[in-house]
């Protein structure tokens, strides 16, 4: 039986090294080199997250989930610290919760999900 849970999300990356950082910093995701121009970060509870490297980012055409977080506002300030952009503010999702967009310091658009 196939599980509905996603078992691994790959973000494209010009600089390992600095998308590496912008992950650390914004949400606690330790990455580990794993094969040539790769990092992977595991947690080991279903959750994987690849970076890999590529020559060009092209914005619009990069995969986009959503992270889980507790606070929206506090994690789109932080990452307009570490060098991200907001690209859609705390947005309501009615009796659901709220989301958001944001870039990170590579271009890729990712998104943050806030339960009510």
């Amino acid at each position: 039986m196939l599980s509905p849970l996603i078992a691994h999300i790959e973000i494209p990356s010009t600089d390992l090294d600095k998308s590496k950082e912008f992950y650390k910093n914004l949400f606690g995701w330790e990455f580990k080199p794993f094969g040539t121009g790769y990092y992977l970060f595991n947690n080991h509870k279903g959750i994987m997250v690849g970076l890999r490297q590529v020559e060009k980012i092209v914005v619009g055409d990069t995969t986009r989930f959503h992270v889980l977080v507790e606070d929206i506002d506090a994690i789109l300030k932080k990452a307009a610290e570490l060098g991200g952009k907001t690209e859609r503010v705390k947005t309501v999702i009615p009796v659901m919760g709220w989301y958001a967009l944001l870039s990170d310091n590579i271009g890729n658009v990712i998104g943050l999900y806030q339960k009510n």
